[in-house]
């Protein structure tokens, strides 16, 4: 397990059995709040630790065998059975008190979407949990986007996996722009660094679209899409790629974040789990990935899997 500090320093050599939190002294003695954060902070992360070694492989496994069992007698998706051509999977359905319901034209192309808002009182980014876009879902994703004025896209899936179509190519080649009902894309540019990072420019084209359907906020909008295709279906990142979703998420927590794979929960939902995680840790509450994965599907069902149970804790 990787950790960033953003103050502190560790001792050398540390006698063992030493709690975490003696190992780290402040840089800044005279700061007593931000001492007594980082010393706080220290000691959440010890003791997820020590509740992660306490129930070991076995008992995580057995943790979340439990919670696939449970059954949840809240949720309806009524709308995802009267929209089943706009859904990727028949077995992921799409939960309705928390469904993103589509305003923009919505008397001439619907408001449905296979896509849910995802939230806590502690977390600072707003995500929206979707499915990778269809062919004939373009229009409503880019809608939605438009919609809720999103400023970053995270994809973590490529466009074929094993010879399977797990998303379509919804967003236009560099230089080039595309038009999806009233939504026009620009890709202003591509940049492959870390993470392969696409530039869009997103403009709302109101012809023939109800004026009571157009948006407040016709101005036009700036998309980052950002791609993390190394994350196979039905897996885990290799081990070299533990502090990846650490700096993937730093980069999307100034605005709206919509995020999606290919069905929208286990990926999709494993990384939303990690940012729960790292907030919960910063503001020194308990670190339980139970009662993450209780409170991501009471908003996006079926989110986070099972087997991604052993990566989350690493990571």
């Amino acid at each position: 397990m990787r950790c960033k500090f953003s103050r502190g320093r560790i001792k050398a050599a540390p006698p063992r059995g030493t709690p975490i939190y003696q190992f780290f002294e402040s840089d800044t003695n005279n700061n007593k709040a931000e001492e007594q954060h980082h010393h706080g902070y220290v000691k959440t992360l010890e003791n997820f630790i020590f509740a992660t070694e306490k129930a070991g492989i076995d008992g995580l496994a057995k943790q979340y065998r439990k919670l696939d069992a449970q059954l949840d007698s809240s949720l309806t998706f009524d709308a995802f059975k009267q929209n089943m051509h706009k859904n990727r999977y028949s077995d992921v359905v799409c939960r309705d008190s928390t469904r993103v319901k589509l305003t923009i034209d919505a008397s001439n192309q619907g408001d449905y979407i296979h896509a849910n808002y995802v939230k806590t009182n502690y977390l600072h980014s707003s995500f929206i949990c979707t499915q990778g876009p269809l062919q004939y879902t373009i229009g409503d994703f880019w809608r939605m986007i438009y919609q809720e004025r999103t400023q970053n896209i995270l994809m973590l899936c490529k466009v074929i996996e094993e010879g399977r179509p797990k998303c379509v190519c919804y967003w236009p080649s560099s230089g080039e722009e595309e038009t999806h009902g009233c939504i026009k894309i620009k890709n202003l540019g591509e940049v492959n660094d870390e993470f392969e990072c696409v530039t869009l420019e997103v403009t709302f084209i109101p012809d023939n679209v109800p004026a009571n359907e157009q948006p407040a906020d016709k101005s036009p909008l700036t998309v980052k899409l950002i791609k993390w295709p190394n994350w196979p279906d039905r897996g885990v990142p290799d081990e070299k790629c533990h502090t990846v979703p650490q700096r993937l998420l730093a980069q999307v927590r100034q605005g709206p974040c919509v995020v999606h794979c290919s069905a929208g929960i286990g990926r999709t939902g494993c990384v939303v789990a990690l940012e729960f995680a790292y907030t919960r840790l910063n503001k020194e509450m308990k670190v339980d990935f139970e009662e993450i994965a209780m409170e991501l599907r009471k908003q996006r069902a079926h989110a986070f899997k099972p087997r991604s149970i052993l990566y989350i804790h690493r990571v």
